[in-house]
């Protein structure tokens, strides 16, 4: 008896300590492993969050979770993959504002941005940096204004898609530098980041992941980031912002989400997990590596609507500067 008696303490003890999240996790979900979409190639920002974020969290979970790439349309092929996938909480999609801000104010969607998806976590804001190749003669934005206005169409800006927050920064920046660039898109980070070390583009906003280890080594030159503060991770390189455009403070922000309908057993589930990840400390330290910043502070409640005043904001910005898809 006494045993037993002391057996039910120590469970009473181990339930204790798991709290709400031991409760939220109780249950068959999941039985088989959960599909992650990343909307962007292999090799680039999204692909480093989704995986650091995703090894945690199919240890929580007890399943593995698998990526599925599919790149494309400005992150719209995987946000309509994601979707029309069914709603039974394996299918989990990292998305951005690209995807719920910006192509559904420049075109139609075949999915509703703002009613498809249910959030599980913020993932953090991204601060992005506009980098050069070393043989465009300009170290700073003021140089670069007066390169640009000499030679008005000669520098070649690199993106990861049109109307990905990529473009739309470097179209912000150039209407209010009142220069020309072209733009070259691309499907990812991967791609660009290639053809800028290449010599192939002379410039690119990326995120500071991918860019980072070239400049670290001076392949690329970081000429400012778009944050109104300067990011942890590149304290040297001053903001828009200090280099004459003030209010310019552009971090856009990415979450995880799954979708709509979704049972609740299964979406508890898959927002403890999550949330427990995003709060480990290897993994906001991992993240902060990569650029991200402000890790997983939205809270979940603030997240739909931040999604729909985003969809407001861009909307207005884009039609201002007649942006389109051929942009």
């Amino acid at each position: 008896m006494s045993s037993r008696r002391q057996w039910i303490q120590w469970a009473g003890l181990g339930a204790a300590s798991l709290g709400v999240m031991g409760r939220a996790w109780a249950g068959p979900f999941p039985e088989k492993p959960i599909k992650m979409i990343v909307p962007y190639p292999a090799g680039g920002g999204a692909d480093q969050w989704a995986r650091i974020v995703a090894g945690k969290a199919e240890k929580l979970l007890g399943q593995p979770i698998v990526m599925d790439y599919k790149p494309g349309a400005s992150t719209t092929i995987g946000a309509d993959a994601a979707a029309k996938a069914p709603a039974d909480g394996y299918t989990v999609h990292l998305i951005d504002s690209t995807a719920f801000a910006y192509v559904p104010n420049m075109r139609k969607v075949s999915y509703d941005p703002l009613k498809a998806f249910t959030p599980l976590v913020h993932l953090g804001d991204l601060p992005f940096v506009l980098v050069a190749h070393p043989s465009v003669p300009v170290r700073n934005l003021q140089e670069l204004i007066a390169f640009a206005k000499a030679n008005p169409n000669k520098l070649n800006c690199a993106s990861a898609g049109v109307g990905s927050p990529h473009h739309l920064i470097a179209e912000i920046f150039k209407q209010r530098a009142g220069i020309s660039m072209n733009h070259v898109p691309y499907k990812g980070a991967a791609q660009y980041i290639a053809d800028l070390l290449g010599g192939q583009v002379d410039l690119a906003v990326s995120t500071l992941g991918p860019a980072m280890p070239h400049i670290q080594t001076g392949r690329m030159r970081p000429l400012a980031v778009s944050s109104g503060k300067r990011s942890s991770t590149m304290p040297d390189v001053p903001t828009i912002a200090e280099q004459g455009f003030e209010g310019f403070d552009e971090k856009p922000w990415n979450c995880f989400v799954t979708n709509a309908g979704v049972p609740a057993e299964a979406l508890e589930r898959l927002r403890s997990a999550f949330r427990a990840t995003m709060d480990d400390p290897e993994v906001l330290q991992a993240l902060r590596k990569t650029g991200v910043e402000e890790v997983g502070r939205m809270p979940l409640a603030q997240i739909s609507e931040q999604m729909r005043l985003d969809n407001l904001k861009w909307g207005d910005v884009i039609r201002r500067a007649k942006i389109t898809m051929d942009s």
